[in-house]
């Protein structure tokens, strides 16, 4: 009788402490969302988006900086969802810089037509 609840205590240690070294490791699905998110606000932040997004930007820093809290209190759950979101908003900021410059470049491009069509529909001048 006495073997058995041995047996039993050493069994619930053992899963105790097995399941406490798991509790201090943040999920492999974390780790990686916090890795994405850390790449996409540098990717974001080395483009034009700080000229032409930065509301975008400055969330997407503060959701990561937040999700890094959060992996710091060990809260993964809440992380990972802070660092989709500052994935996304990283992803947001950098389309819009983006979109931004190729509407500037077409614009450009216009005036340049719109030029060179009145310059071409000018009389040229005949040589005497």
């Amino acid at each position: 009788m006495t073997s058995k609840k041995a047996v039993i205590q050493l069994l619930l240690l053992c899963g105790a402490v097995g399941l406490s070294s798991c509790a201090g490791k943040p999920p492999a699905a974390t780790v990686s969302q916090m890795s994405q998110a850390d790449l996409a606000v540098q990717q974001a932040s080395k483009s034009k988006a700080p000229e032409y997004a930065s509301l975008e930007l400055y969330t997407a820093r503060e959701q990561f900086a937040s999700a890094q809290e959060a992996m710091h209190k060990k809260d993964y759950t809440q992380a990972r969802r802070l660092a989709e979101r500052a994935l996304v908003n990283a992803q947001l900021a950098d389309t819009k810089a983006e979109a931004e410059q190729a509407r500037r470049a077409a614009a450009e491009l216009r005036q340049s037509i719109e030029a060179l069509r009145r310059e071409a529909e000018q009389p040229v001048a005949q040589s005497r």
